[in-house]
């Protein structure tokens, strides 16, 4: 196995000093990967401890030794003497030496994905489908923010052919140093819309945190939008200061990738763009759908062969917590469909999460209709307004039972004034005591709230207490 860094290397890029001489020496070892976690370390890997608000990384050296780590970096000089290591002054200052070092040691191309709501899945897609053209690195995990970002490109090996990245921010100015760290070939912005509106002035503001992506764009150069997003006049503004090719995908006639149709079917979604024509997508939905469309204009950007990417996306089962259908089976037989958007609520998602439920109904019409939401977060000042927004739509789906967790999405059921159709909870825990008695037979429940508030525990209490398939499309 080829090392990820070698000594040499490691040293140039972070100017550190080596008090004993004996860094690396003392096993012949080699430097396999790196890591910031004891917990989770490999044989091989190199150990960097970061200092946090609340811990500090160099309390667990020894640990990460015992778990099998060939290194350490550290920023005390004892430390550096009784463990055999580097010295630096600070190591997360040293971690992102090594990112930007490992970026411009890289000769492939680099794609880096932001957006207010589905990069993640999109980031998923892409790397998933490009693996088929060559050798593929990728974000792990939710790792979209500085430390995330800086520990993917750290191990980065500089032979692969193609490094996607997840590019997150809730502030101005986050983007800006990720992207400068991450030096793009191809951005691609999902959408812009109102999470973490709590952080900034307006929703313009955010969509101008966004376009920062542009500012480590690397020639050749590309930038992808959505062009049927309210905000892609602003991002092809900011966008066209560049070199950059802009490719939009969307249902707009200006768009490269452009969508005829997207339409739910029995079993999945069936998706027609630019000459194709009913592309089945068996097990993600229309909201999947956007986001496979997103990846297939990185493709066609990278000029490689759509059709292979196609075949994956064809079967490609979504990311728990972002529209996963777990189907709950009962003694009886009779099966109840649970779709898992657990994972994170913005306005703008939260809407489309519920209208893509509404059309499912059509294909379960004699199964009891379940919503259980919560509130949503980081919304700031009009908290109370962007969740009574969804009251049109809930009301348009009239479901047989509506369970809230918090105290804004109370407020939504008061005014649907659904009566014995409605229960209110003020915590997780609560909630979770109550689901065997809410959980029964032929029932499509949706799942979707923000983070923060627990309700990704509800799945994993259903996936421990249930008998239960993942996956599996509910008609």
């Amino acid at each position: 196995m080829i090392p990820l860094w070698t000594k040499k290397e490691l040293i140039k890029a972070i100017s550190a000093t080596d008090p004993n001489d004996n860094f690396l020496l003392k096993e012949k070892t080699e430097i396999l990967g790196v890591s910031i976690n004891d917990k989770t370390i490999k044989k091989g890997d190199l150990f960097i401890p970061i200092k946090g608000n609340r811990f500090d990384g160099h309390n667990f050296i020894e640990s990460a030794i015992k778990n099998g780590a060939a290194g350490v970096i550290v920023s005390d000089f004892k430390l550096a003497k009784k463990y055999n290591a580097l010295y630096v002054n600070d190591t997360k200052k040293a971690l992102i030496k090594m990112a930007q070092f490992a970026r411009k040691r890289f000769k492939g191309k680099t794609i880096a994905i932001t957006g207010s709501a589905g990069k993640t899945s999109t980031r998923y897609i892409t790397s998933t489908i490009l693996k088929k053209y060559g050798e593929t690195h990728y974000s792990q995990g939710n790792n979209n923010n500085l430390i995330g970002v800086c520990l993917t490109l750290s191990r980065l090996p500089a032979t692969k052919k193609y490094c996607v990245l997840e590019l997150g921010m809730n502030h101005i100015g986050e983007i800006e140093e990720l992207t400068k760290i991450a030096l793009p070939n191809i951005a691609l912005i999902t959408n812009v819309s109102n999470s973490h509106i709590a952080n900034f002035k307006s929703e313009k503001e955010i969509a101008e945190a966004k376009s920062e992506i542009f500012l480590g764009l690397q020639d050749p150069s590309s930038v992808i939008l959505n062009g049927d997003n309210k905000w892609s006049n602003l991002l092809h503004k900011k966008a066209k200061k560049t070199k950059a090719k802009i490719h939009f995908f969307g249902f707009k006639d200006n768009s490269k990738t452009k969508i005829i149709k997207i339409e739910d079917i029995k079993d999945g979604v069936s998706v027609s763009f630019n000459n194709i024509k009913n592309w089945h997508l068996k097990y993600l939905n229309s909201i999947q759908a956007i986001n496979a469309l997103a990846a297939i204009s990185i493709l066609n950007e990278l000029n490689l062969d759509i059709s292979v990417g196609m075949k994956i996306i064809s079967e490609m089962k979504p990311l728990s917590g972002r529209g996963e259908i777990i189907t709950i089976n009962f003694q009886c037989k009779n099966k109840s469909f649970l779709i898992d958007d657990s994972y994170n609520a913005s306005p703008a998602a939260m809407e489309t999460a519920l209208l893509s439920f509404y059309k499912s109904k059509s294909s379960l019409r004699d199964y009891e209709t379940v919503i259980i939401i919560s509130d949503m977060l980081e919304l700031g000042k009009d908290t109370q307004k962007l969740h009574a927004n969804l009251i049109p739509i809930i009301k348009k789906i009239n479901p047989d039972i509506l369970i809230t967790l918090g105290s804004e999405t109370l407020k939504i059921a008061i005014e649907l004034n659904l009566n014995k159709k409605f229960m209110s909870y003020d915590n997780i825990e609560q909630l979770l005591k109550d689901l065997p008695k809410i959980l029964k037979p032929k029932q499509n429940i949706l799942v979707k709230g923000s983070n923060g508030t627990g309700l990704w525990k509800l799945i994993n209490f259903v996936k421990n207490e249930y008998n239960y398939q993942e996956n599996n499309n509910a008609a």
